[in-house]
């Protein structure tokens, strides 16, 4: 019923080691494969592989990104399972068994939602602001240059959905891309990942095309804890390497006239209200 994907750079075997242990005994889980996107392959988590009779590893010897990365473990999974759903996941993710099962159990119940995030915490157990509205080019720069600035002002707050309070289903057009769980059809319809993208924005602009289709939907009665790292933000080459994925996504989606982003902000802003506790 579900295929998983991780796509790995140089990552330890202990973090490795932890993220599968936490869910691969998952009755509804067909396959995993762990794509390492680094030139050299890893021996040690292929002698982790093996330990997993669920769990395939491949490597290119090459890093051409990571939404490319995804789509060939997607495409490797379903050589040898055509798996209902699929999930996307960081390696940085801890799941349980119990919000796996239950957020495939309120897919099988809702047709038209496409794609499900649980509810996100950090390390420490705080709500991740995981929903998000789709980003303008002053979200994205204030964003990465000014961050300290960025977190006082209130389009951060805006951005990020904080009025939403996560009692509730939420239909949502960028969600993190750290926990994508997918109809496996639907993902193959629309195109995948876009390539274009090496980093960042492929999940900006995956759930926005399958925002167009379907729902898009964080599910907040369970959560997962995702030990967020934040590359572009300690790495001058990340940095660059995120400056020009989003030169790309505004290329493709519009800088200013962006009709679909004003509309579906707005429509997510009245929904947030609808359901915001009345004084």
């Amino acid at each position: 019923m579900l295929s998983i994907s991780i796509v790995t750079y140089n990552n330890s075997i202990e973090s490795l080691n932890k993220c599968l242990s936490s869910f691969i005994n998952s009755s509804l889980i067909d396959i995993v494969c762990i794509y390492e996107n680094s030139e050299v392959p890893c021996l040690q988590q292929e002698e982790v592989v093996k330990k997993h009779t669920k769990v395939i590893y491949c490597s290119d010897k090459r890093n051409l990104g990571y939404g490319f990365g995804h789509n060939q473990a997607f495409r490797l999974c379903h050589e040898k399972v055509h798996s209902k759903y699929h999930l996307v996941m960081n390696l940085d993710v801890e799941v349980s068994i119990e919000t796996i099962n239950t957020l495939v159990s309120y897919m099988e119940t809702s047709p038209n939602t496409l794609h499900c995030m649980p509810k996100v915490l950090n390390s420490n157990l705080s709500i991740q602001h995981a929903c998000k509205r789709l980003p303008s080019p002053l979200n994205l720069i204030t964003r990465r240059f000014f961050p300290s600035f960025f977190n006082r002002i209130s389009i951060q707050k805006q951005y990020e959905l904080r009025s939403y309070d996560y009692s509730y289903v939420l239909n949502c057009p960028y969600l993190s891309g750290c926990f994508m769980l997918l109809r496996s059809r639907t993902f193959e319809q629309v195109g995948m990942f876009d390539t274009r993208f090496f980093m960042y924005p492929e999940d900006i602009d995956l759930t926005r095309r399958l925002h167009q289709i379907g729902k898009t939907e964080c599910y907040p009665f369970v959560s997962i804890i995702h030990h967020h790292e934040q590359a572009s933000y300690s790495s001058w080459r990340m940095t660059w390497v995120h400056v020009r994925s989003m030169i790309k996504y505004f290329n493709k989606w519009g800088w200013v006239l962006d009709s679909e982003r004003r509309r579906s902000n707005t429509r997510i802003e009245e929904t947030i209200s609808l359901n915001s506790p009345k004084n």
